[in-house]
């Protein structure tokens, strides 16, 4: 990708995923939001912290270590 299309590529996204290469190979994606709401969630989904928690509540679940909604009443 030429620095001097950024404008076409970046329109290109709206569409397709665009795949960025370095010498031929593929070393990053760009791609378009449709929401702020989407790229919010996309954040949240790509943020090692939040899948770390989700990871420890996937465990906690498979253990058993519940809390049932009834008894946060």
């Amino acid at each position: 990708m030429r620095k001097d299309h950024l404008s076409s590529y970046l329109k290109k996204a709206a569409k397709e995923e665009v795949v960025v290469t370095n010498r031929g190979k593929p070393v990053g994606v760009i791609r378009s939001f449709a929401t702020e709401d989407e790229y919010l969630e996309y954040r949240l989904l790509n943020d090692p912290r939040f899948r770390k928690i989700v990871q420890c509540s996937q465990k906690d679940t498979r253990q058993g270590k519940l809390t049932k909604l009834d008894d946060l009443e």
